[in-house]
């Protein structure tokens, strides 16, 4: 009989419920008896494999005590499979052999012990204890891994792979109950982000030399169905309490948010260093494009309020020209600047409606032609198979005007500058050819940004803003700008802007 002495240091508080598989009825009823003394609940006794896993579903026990040998087709140890693989109950296994055979079997389903027969009450007390203790600890222990954002895989001794958390179900792609046993590089495979070739795991390189591994290095792992993610990977090994090496845990991240995250910073770094640079660029050229404007606007109202000749009149209309002409290139330069403003701040809006194309053309070149009678020529002309775009006015002003006014200030007097507008059901080109001085091939490639200007330019005087705007204004139709440019022939610069669907 068990003492009261040690029924009392037992944790009622605790005590479990037990389903009892046992084929011979009297020892059943003797376990059921020894467990309900210790205070246990047995919720139910099962004589076959198939009648256990069945009551287990039913009466979810915290425990299973179940015979190895069992009567019909499914034996304890095949019972205990199906009901952890299901549950995740833990089972003690009751046996009155303890062949290696047997015991080898029972090994792989990984019980939470055993108790020979004919049993003893203090040892089935203390073997419950114990493996309900396990299970806490285990589920605890499991309750972390579930929690932790990184994927984790243990595996023993032989690399096989002995636990794994739903991070590294979903990253790997690989149900742990099809991994487990596995061997890690079955379902773990990793390769090198630039090579795209096969590197040893961080696990290999942890056993190999019994150290914590951590790679910084990204790798590349290769999922179930062929998918590849970024990941990093770091291991350590496992002892046992003998102090011998008994596995190694690998934990990896995925990489594809920070990767995702380090771009967007590079990108937003690289945007305030041209905002930096636009800055300096602005203060730059305004400071050396207003000192000429301003000198003349000095210098001619000094003349007119000190000239006393006879053609005073004269002299004064003059200097006024001049005067309205300087701040006539100072408010366009600023001009400039503001426009190209709003379209980085994205607040340079279009306003499409229908656009009769001859007459636009028409207008904009009786402009031109009034202010600049002594520069080059401008003959345009209008194709295509439809005379109405549907397009920004103003948009195309500042694209049509910029293009222009670049060709006649770099082409000699009395030469021709071609303006070529083809309009067509869905999209209008615009073409403007001169026969100045070109671009140098080098320069082309940047000459769309802000304050960039060709070295050949020489004494010209110009902001380096009206192409950057052109870019600015092509990009916001969602159109193309190309050039095309020889050096002491002359330059072709076509925009093809698409109409709103």
């Amino acid at each position: 009989m068990i003492s009261e002495q040690y029924l009392s240091e037992i944790d009622t508080a605790t005590m479990a419920r037990i389903l009892v598989v046992e084929d011979e009825r009297i020892i059943a009823l003797n376990l059921k008896e020894n467990l309900e003394a210790l205070g246990y609940g047995v919720v139910g006794i099962a004589a076959s494999g198939k009648k256990a896993v069945t009551k287990a579903g039913e009466l979810h026990p915290d425990l299973v005590l179940m015979d190895i040998w069992l009567q019909g087709d499914m034996d304890g140890i095949w019972t205990a499979q199906q009901i952890w693989n299901k549950w995740q109950i833990p089972v003690i296994y009751l046996t009155g052999h303890s062949d290696k055979i047997t015991l080898k079997r029972a090994k792989v389903t990984a019980p939470f012990g055993y108790i020979l027969k004919p049993v003893n009450e203090q040892q089935l007390s203390v073997a419950i204890e114990v493996a309900l203790q396990r299970y806490k600890r285990d589920q605890f222990l499991s309750a972390v891994l579930w929690g932790i954002d990184d994927g984790v895989i243990v595996v023993d001794q032989d690399c096989r792979i002995q636990c794994m958390n739903q991070v590294a179900e979903l990253l790997t792609e690989w149900q742990f109950t099809d991994a487990k046993n596995r061997e890690l590089k079955d379902v773990f495979q990793i390769i090198d982000v630039q090579t795209q070739q096969p590197v040893n795991n961080s696990v290999t390189l942890a056993f190999k030399e019994d150290r914590l591994v951590d790679r910084t290095d990204d790798h590349v792992l290769i999922t179930k169905t062929g998918q590849q993610i970024v990941i990093a990977d770091s291991a350590a090994p496992i002892r046992d309490n003998q102090g011998d090496l008994a596995g190694v845990v690998l934990v990896f991240q995925d990489m594809r948010d920070r990767k995702q995250a380090e771009a967007a910073l590079r990108q937003q770094l690289a945007q305030e260093q041209q905002l930096n640079q636009f800055q300096q660029q602005f203060i730059h050229t305004v400071s050396h494009e207003y000192r000429t404007p301003l000198s003349i606007i000095q210098a001619s109202t000094f003349l007119i309020e000190t000239d006393s000749s006879s053609v005073r009149s004269e002299n004064k209309r003059v200097n006024c020209q001049r005067i309205k002409q300087a701040v006539k290139y100072m408010v366009g330069l600023l001009e400039d600047v503001l426009t190209f403003g709003q379209a980085e701040a994205g607040q340079l809006l279009l306003d499409p409606m229908p656009l009769d194309v001859n007459l636009f053309c028409q207008q904009l070149i009786d402009e031109y032609q009034l202010i600049a009678s002594d520069q080059a020529k401008i003959t345009w002309s209008s194709c295509g198979t439809s005379q109405t775009a549907y397009l920004d006015q103003k948009i195309l002003q500042l694209i049509v005007r910029n293009l222009l006014t670049n060709a006649l200030k770099y082409s000699p007097e009395n030469s021709s500058v071609y303006l070529t507008l083809t309009c067509e059901d869905d999209r209008l080109t615009v073409e403007v050819k001169d026969n100045g001085i070109g671009i140098p091939p080098e320069d082309q490639p940047c000459i769309f940004e802000p304050f960039r200007r060709a070295s050949n330019t020489g004494t010209v005087r110009g902001s380096g803003m009206g192409l950057a705007i052109v870019k600015k204004a092509v990009d916001l139709h969602g159109g193309t700008l190309s050039v095309e440019s020889v050096l002491g022939i002359g330059t072709r610069f076509t925009v093809v802007l698409p109409f709103p669907e």
